[in-house]
């Protein structure tokens, strides 16, 4: 069931050692309990007893920074296990440093065949590959609540761990359709249907596990490298300004303002402020960044395709942030630097939609957020935007999203600085 993944917002190196692994043709059938609604409440592990857990994660960036509440907790409730964590590539130079891990392996998603594992360290690689292989894990765990559409749970079942437990393929009706028949190949499964945010599943999940969650918040580490050279970057660029806007000004399909409406946006709110503009994004757009930032009247320049951990830490030294419904949105969060950020999804559409900032809205503190919507759907679209391309997001004008933003943005951009804007207004659009 391979699904095409949309470039990635960030800068994503190559782990350098490989060690190739094959596993096995079909997925292991096992006991298939399913925990939660009207079963039981708790799923049959006990964590504290674990000594080697692996969490497989095969989902991009903003995925990944919501996970790290759960990884928190797992830490806590498991103080004697080492955990190892498999990503994708695109993710791990954000990942590779998480501390509430032992070890960070990276994959490409594969639905068939051998896998190939990667790391930074020929050492660490060999010592999972041997735990990998030799079915050393105890426990294997898939944190992903709604569709499986990168054999995560592959990855887990080819681990020979004596246990692999996930989210029940009936959470939601698009899992149900997509991983049906998958429940059977986890010993147990915790079903959740609620309308909740995404770390909120993950940690009930955690808590189903035996697991006691005592915090909550985003947690990324940066490395003082990445910082180091986030500085540079800062210094060469800005002349060591020590305030800047970073924008990250593109998003795959429905997610994307148009570009000349971004331009407006930033250029005007670079002036009202008078900041400079650090563009983010990945390698792939570096070519339309220099663009985006000639195109500015405002002092402007290309950070797109740094390492993904430099990216992190230059929204880490902005004064705030502009950008879509994408990964950068939810490093702001992380590090936080106040977000403006513009869903495609609609005030009026369904909380239960994957494009519903009440599931993946930047996890932070309320006045460290705006969300910026349209009011409705444009037609044909009902409960969200369902096009593969800007549509329900079109209806954003810049006259009427400027006075909110700016009003948000006034406050961080202190040194105090008042915005000039004479009517101050919450988008009408």
């Amino acid at each position: 069931m391979p699904t095409p993944a949309p470039a990635s917002s960030l800068g994503n190196p190559r782990p350098p050692c490989s060690s190739v692994v094959a596993l096995p043709a079909a997925l292991t059938e096992r006991e298939g309990l399913v925990v939660g609604a009207d079963g039981p409440a708790r799923l049959p592990v006990d964590l504290a007893a674990c000594r080697k857990i692996l969490v497989v994660r095969l989902d991009f960036i903003g995925d990944w920074v919501l996970t790290t509440p759960f990884l928190a907790n797992l830490r806590r409730s498991a103080p004697r296990a080492e955990i190892t964590v498999v990503v994708l590539t695109r993710v791990f130079d954000l990942a590779r440093t998480c501390r509430f891990v032992d070890r960070v392996i990276a994959v490409e998603a594969t639905h068939a065949g051998p896998v190939e594992f990667l790391a930074v360290d020929r050492g660490q690689l060999s010592a999972f590959v041997t735990d990998y292989a030799g079915g050393k894990f105890d426990l294997a765990l898939v944190p992903r609540w709604d569709i499986d559409f990168n054999a995560a749970l592959r990855i887990a079942d080819g681990s020979g761990a004596r246990q692999v437990m996930g989210f029940s393929e009936a959470c939601t009706p698009e899992r149900q359709q997509a991983n049906r028949g998958e429940d059977r190949d986890y010993s147990a499964v915790f079903l959740d249907r609620s309308e909740a945010h995404e770390v909120e599943h993950k940690l009930a999940f955690l808590k189903a596990l035996g697991g006691t969650v005592t915090r909550r918040e985003l947690t990324l580490h940066v490395d003082r490298a990445d910082t180091a050279a986030a500085d540079r970057f800062i210094a060469e660029h800005l002349g060591g300004a020590r305030r800047f806007l970073a924008v990250a000004p593109f998003a795959a399909g429905r997610k994307q303002l148009p570009v000349g409406r971004m331009i407006e946006l930033t250029d005007r709110l670079a002036k009202e402020f008078a900041v400079p503009v650090v563009v983010i994004g990945s390698p792939v757009h570096a070519e339309s960044a220099e663009e985006f930032t000639a195109a500015l009247e405002a002092p402007a320049v290309s950070a797109v395709g740094v390492p993904l951990g430099v990216s992190a830490a230059l929204v880490g030294r902005a004064a705030a942030f502009l950008g879509m419904d994408s990964g950068p949105a939810h490093i702001a969060a992380a590090v936080h630097t106040p977000a403006a950020v513009i869903f495609s999804h609609p005030r009026s559409g369904s909380p239960a939609h994957v494009g519903a900032p009440q599931r993946f809205r930047p996890w932070t503190d309320p006045e460290h957020l705006l969300i910026v919507q349209p009011a409705r759907p444009l037609a044909p679209c009902v409960e969200g935007c369902e096009a593969d391309e800007p549509h329900c997001i079109t209806q954003l004008d810049v006259d009427a999203i400027y006075p909110a933003i700016a009003e948000f943005m006034a406050g961080s951009m202190a040194e105090p600085v008042m915005p000039r804007s004479a009517e101050m207004r919450r988008p009408t659009a």
